[in-house]
């Protein structure tokens, strides 16, 4: 299943328009890959393949840390994955975000395989990847 994301902007107004919905724009964000191009992105839009939970634990300060997985497919048809790190103090966040290529976005999948360990990723989360990226947890 690819989810093709169609952002455009209006040549007279600075709104931002999603499949007809104008949207906020502290939404969508511009992050630079690794080839030094420019990739235009939008968590709120874009697939979400692995989210981790945003739960804070209390051990004397409020914290968590996660990374999230996200695909979107830009206006040509082409896939583009990338990582959402974040970490969360009290009531701040802070993120940074890091594109990645099909062997990285393979890895980092395995990998949080592997850190679920016995217990395994949540049912939905492995077959949401699997109809993402059929074969793939099958694959070492």
């Amino acid at each position: 299943m690819t989810t093709s994301l169609s952002l455009h902007q209006s040549v007279n107004s600075s709104r931002i328009v999603y499949q007809g919905v104008p949207i906020p724009r502290e939404m969508k964000k511009t992050i630079r890959t690794a080839d030094g191009t420019w990739l235009d992105i939008n968590p709120e839009t874009d697939v979400n393949v692995i989210r981790q939970p945003r739960t804070i634990t209390r051990t004397g300060i409020d914290f968590a840390h996660g990374e999230d997985l996200y695909l979107m497919t830009d206006t040509h048809g082409v896939r583009h994955y990338y990582v959402i790190s974040w970490v969360a103090e009290g009531r701040s966040t802070k993120e940074s975000y890091r594109t990645l290529n099909e062997e990285q976005k393979d890895q980092f999948i395995h990998e949080q395989v592997r850190k679920a360990g016995k217990i395994g990723l949540d049912p939905d989360t492995a077959d949401h990847i699997e109809t993402l990226f059929p074969g793939l947890l099958k694959r070492k």
